[in-house]
Parts: C-alpha cells; sequence; structure tokens
C-alpha cells in the first residue's frame, strides 16, 4: 500500500498532572487566555479545575456561551470576547463543540472576517492563535484533529473547516475532568469515538498507520466502554485515551457515511452529534459489510466476536451485531423516532447528507437512494 501523509503534531500531555504541565508551558504560547466552554461545564465546577491551573499562570477570560453544535454567531461572540480581552491564546475546555469553537475563534482572530469565509480546506493563510484542547467528554478526538465543525443556522448546513494549521498545540487528558461523567454522556460519546475509529478504519483514505491506531481504539473501546457507563474510574480514562487515539487516526483516514448522515440530522434537528452517530453506525456498517468483508471481520474480533469457524462475510456481519449490543448496553438512542426526526423528514436529510464532505471516504459508493434507504432504516 502506498500512501503520502500521516501527521500528529499535537503535543498530549497524559495523566494526573497534565494540567499542572499545560499550564507551565502556557507563558511560551502567549500572555493571556481565553478559556472557551458552555454552561454545562461552568456550573458543574470543572471549569474551576482548570482555572486553578491557568490563573496562577497568566490572566483568563471566561467565555461560557457554547451550546452543542455551535454556531457561526458563537464563533463571532468569541473572537469578541477575545479582542475585548487581548487574548493570545485559545483554550477550549468541553466537548467537541467548545473544542471546536476554540479552533474556531483562534483561526478568525488572526485571518479576520467570519468563520463561514473559511469553509472547506486550507481556505486561509495565516496560522491561528495558539489552542490547547482539554476534553471533558470521551468522544469527539478535536484535541487532535485539524479542523472544526461549525452549524450555519441559516442553510442548516454543519460547516467543515479543515487546515494543516488548526491542529491544537496542546491536548490536555486529565483523568480528573472525566471522573464522574454522566453516564448518558459517557455512552453517546463513547460510541461517538468508536464511529470514529470504526469508519476510518473502513475508509478509503485508511493506511497501515491509521489502521494500527484505529483498531487499537476499537478494542479499548470495546472493553472500556459499559464499565465506563457504569462510573468505573479507570475505564474513563481508557474510554478518554481510546477517543484521542480515534481523533488521530481518523483525521489522515477520513470517514463515510455514518458521519454524512449523522451531520445532516444535526444542522436540522440540532441532534448531539455522538448520539446521532451512535444511532447510524450499525445501520451503516451492514451496508459496508459488503465493500470490506475482511476488515469488517477485524472489527467483529476487536470487539470480542466469537468469528473462529465463519467465513469472512459471516464474520463481518457479526461486527454490526456487537456495535448494536454495546448500543443496547449503554442505553444509547436507537431510532430517529426517539430524537425527535419524523419519518417524512428522510427525503430531504438524504438529500443534503449526499454532499456531505465525508461522504466520499465511505468504502462503498452510496446513492441518494442509498442514503433514503440507510434513514428508513432507524426510523
Amino acid at each position: 500500500m502506498a500512501f503520502t501523509f500521516f501527521s500528529s503534531p499535537t503535543r498530549v500531555l497524559l495523566g494526573d498532572d497534565a494540567l499542572s504541565q499545560m499550564a507551565a508551558e502556557l507563558p511560551r504560547l502567549g500572555t493571556g487566555v481565553l478559556l472557551v466552554t458552555d454552561p454545562g461545564i461552568q456550573a458543574a465546577g470543572i471549569c474551576d479545575k482548570v482555572l486553578a491551573a491557568l490563573e496562577p499562570v497568566l490572566p483568563v477570560t471566561v467565555f461560557a456561551e457554547v451550546a452543542g453544535n455551535p454556531d457561526v454567531d458563537t464563533v463571532a461572540a468569541a473572537v469578541a470576547a477575545a479582542g475585548l480581552a487581548n487574548a493570545d491564546i485559545v483554550v477550549g475546555l468541553g466537548g467537541g463543540s467548545s473544542m471546536d469553537v476554540a479552533k474556531s475563534t483562534a483561526l478568525v482572530v488572526t485571518n479576520g472576517g467570519n468563520i463561514a469565509d473559511y469553509e472547506g480546506v486550507d481556505r486561509f493563510s495565516v496560522r491561528p492563535l495558539p489552542v490547547v484542547a482539554i476534553p471533558t467528554t470521551v468522544g469527539s478526538g478535536s484535541e487532535v484533529t485539524k479542523g472544526a465543525v461549525i452549524t450555519d443556522p441559516r442553510t442548516h448546513v454543519k460547516m467543515v473547516i479543515v487546515s494543516d494549521l488548526m491542529f491544537p498545540n496542546i491536548a490536555v487528558l486529565s483523568p480528573s475532568l472525566v471522573a464522574g461523567l454522566p453516564a448518558r454522556i459517557t455512552a453517546t460519546t463513547g460510541m461517538d469515538a468508536l464511529t470514529h475509529a470504526i469508519e476510518a478504519y473502513v475508509a478509503r483514505g485508511a493506511n497501515p498507520i491509521t489502521d494500527a491506531i484505529n483498531i487499537g481504539a476499537i478494542e479499548l473501546v470495546g472493553r472500556s466502554i459499559v464499565p465506563a457507563t457504569q462510573g468505573d474510574p479507570a475505564a474513563l480514562y481508557d474510554m478518554l485515551v481510546a477517543s484521542c487515539m480515534a481523533g488521530i487516526g481518523f483525521h489522515d483516514a477520513g470517514l463515510g457515511a455514518v458521519h454524512a448522515l449523522a451531520n445532516t440530522l444535526g444542522g436540522h434537528y440540532g441532534v448531539h452529534h455522538g448520539t446521532a452517530n451512535a444511532l447510524f453506525l450499525p445501520y451503516v456498517m451492514d451496508f459496508n459489510a459488503l465493500a470490506a468483508p475482511a476488515r469488517f471481520a477485524r472489527i467483529a474480533a476487536a470487539l470480542g466476536e466469537d468469528i473462529s469457524g465463519l467465513d469472512v462475510q459471516d464474520a463481518a456481519l457479526r461486527a454490526a451485531a456487537a456495535v448494536h449490543r454495546l448500543a443496547e448496553q449503554t442505553g444509547v438512542p436507537r431510532k430517529l423516532a426517539e430524537v425527535g426526526v419524523p419519518a417524512d423528514a428522510v427525503d430531504a436529510l438524504a438529500a443534503d447528507a449526499l454532499v456531505q464532505a465525508d461522504l466520499p471516504g465511505n468504502p462503498r459508493e452510496c446513492t441518494l437512494e442509498d442514503l433514503r434507504e440507510l434513514y428508513r432504516a432507524a426510523l
């Protein structure tokens, strides 16, 4: 196999002292911090843990206005806050939404305009402000990826902004920030991490390096996600690490139809991204199994399925069966009706999914009718 690209320049700090390590490194990046987070993180006291590390080192301004599926107006507000504070470092604290807003804010501060001006790949040339990404969920992997997803509320499109200049400078994986994570959030964000790893393992852009990372993440999620939802601290930390691994693994390999379907659902109905991914993942796996049976058989084994004695096609189908089992054990939504999406939305959703940026990476070509059928499978 020939491939030309693999990159992961983000410095990853892991473990009990990760926050203090991060604080010690901040002065080399700038002189003032904008901390981007959401109201829930602030109310839960998680923000205070990070401020305790940051404030003795540099002045900090908190922007806690991020909501799920963040939009262009949220980024504009964060950019304004950074300007008022004269901040030259942006710290994203929370799930993928907060980290994506942090990366987008850093971009717009140095390049000007509106985040929508930069939709697509390599649409800017000035390096963003330094970014530190601190995940508090176990799913997005945004702390190590080179892009952001921001919703345009006028078109309901979840825009993808991508550049090698957007990698965070530092990612902080602290077990203290995911300890006590509610079971529902652990389940939906953990299934998001699993989706990243599985889609990237079978994606058209997969290569031997991403394969090793992604299959390792799949194995780690497979054995950790259920005890993590039950509050096991070691399993929660393993899920945090698996999410980071999957983030590294998918940004080079690519994603596929699950994300095309899920991003459209989020743009139109505001469905949490991890929830939408978890909902569609097993149905898309069944659809894709014909295109990459050996890879899906390997996924089945990584998730603990006994595939001994099975031919490769039957073994491949066990992968989706394993994901259905994990979805049931963790209690994530299984059908569109559970997240408030009506049956008559299928045609419009499928049409938008067909032009999603992640779809070309899918191992099996998807027609408009294929996408309709995948939505119908989840009704």
